[in-house]
């Protein structure tokens, strides 16, 4: 497969788009560009594969991500320009669940586990209030669940409490 050369993307103007950084200042987002890296993924090939450490919060400038399952099957679901994948990446130690293979060319703006705690060091409001926006996308994506997960999400609960 031909390596397609990446697309020159403006972090700010990337991030500042993503449903994540909704509320987040414009001087939030130039310190978030300021320390994200640009990864393309040409069409075809896997940004990441089911199994391997997750250590990166990416959101996704240009095109579009599958969700496969570890064992390859029907795509569970995509990830689209203004998405992001990989939040609780930056919060607590952990593997990818499924494989990310990109339906067309990708342009991915990433901030890897140690940036985000250097940010913590030096831009510590930033990083808690990017910390509260994971927590807050993360309790939506529970509160829509539905059937099996739901069920398993409640039964976590109750073991932690008996």
């Amino acid at each position: 497969m031909a390596q397609v050369p990446p697309t020159r993307i403006d972090k700010a103007v990337a991030l500042r788009a993503s449903h994540l950084l909704s509320d987040f200042t414009d001087v939030g987002v130039k310190i978030l560009a300021e320390i994200a890296s640009q990864r393309s993924v040409g069409k075809g090939t896997y940004a990441f594969k089911a199994g391997e450490a997750s250590a990166t919060l990416s959101f996704v400038a240009k095109g579009t991500l599958q969700l496969v399952p570890r064992d390859g099957g029907a795509v569970l679901g995509e990830v689209v320009s203004r998405d992001t994948v990989g939040g609780l990446a930056l919060l607590v130690d952990g593997e990818h669940v499924v494989s990310a293979l990109a339906a067309n060319d990708v342009e991915l703006l990433e901030l890897s586990r140690a940036a985000f705690d250097e940010m913590k060091r030096t831009h510590p409001r930033t990083a808690l209030k990017l910390t509260m926006a994971l927590a807050q996308d993360l309790a939506e994506r529970l509160r829509a669940a539905k059937g099996p997960l739901r069920e398993f999400l409640v039964w976590q609960i109750s073991k932690r409490q008996a």
